[in-house]
């Protein structure tokens, strides 16, 4: 962003639970310190890996119960820890409230959704640990039904079951969106190895000659 841009929009300091989903599909969970009207500042303890001119998506939860925010931006900036990211569009919001984007099918779901109920484990949360079974996955996350409450912005471990010719997954997650029964969650901070392992595991849910859903 030019020296214009952060005249003409002030920042404000921030302290926001984000993920960013990069071009890949990988997800990492972060931190929004400052942000303006035309972009924000993400910090991260992990590589995003996402380059100075790639699009991204930042997903942030906002103080205060008011909601969460799904951004498609610009990676303008980087430095070891954190990113700087310039919003694709604006809100007119009379409030001058940053507001969502709804993104292109292509942007928002790199993998594809396979229906798919398979038993799991969710440990780590608020609420102590869940069992339930998955309702789809892909390998940017899925939605869950779970016998314990799971709580938005909890940082938690999935577990997956082995199945014929792979061995069980423990993935770390963010639960993304959280309602009666059960829960969205974005796999968050994957190694390159645990990423792959999970693209073949999904693929491998697949039932043969069907079409899993890309929206």
């Amino acid at each position: 962003m030019s020296g214009h841009d952060r005249r003409a929009f002030p920042r404000a300091e921030a302290a926001w639970p984000a993920t960013v989903e990069s071009a890949d599909g990988r997800v990492v969970s972060g931190e929004v310190v400052n942000l303006s009207l035309s972009g924000m500042k993400v910090r991260s303890d992990t590589d995003t890996e996402a380059a100075v001119g790639n699009i991204v998506t930042v997903r942030v939860t906002l103080p205060s119960e008011a909601g969460r925010l799904e951004m498609v931006g610009t990676v303008v900036r980087r430095d070891r820890e954190s990113i700087g990211v310039a919003f694709l569009k604006m809100s007119d919001s009379p409030a001058g409230r940053v507001t969502p984007f709804v993104s292109r099918g292509d942007m928002r779901r790199r993998f594809p959704r396979v229906p798919v109920s398979l038993p799991i484990r969710v440990e780590g949360g608020s609420e102590g640990t869940a069992h339930g079974h998955t309702v789809d996955l892909s390998a940017s996350g899925g939605r869950v039904i779970t016998d314990q409450r799971l709580v938005e912005g909890d940082v938690v471990v999935v577990e997956l079951p082995a199945c014929p010719g792979l061995e069980r997954l423990r993935l770390p997650a963010v639960v993304w969106e959280a309602y009666s029964g059960g829960a969205v969650l974005v796999f968050a901070n994957l190694a390159p190895k645990e990423f792959d392992r999970l693209q073949e595991y999904v693929a491998n849910c697949q039932p043969r000659g069907s079409r899993p859903s890309s929206v």
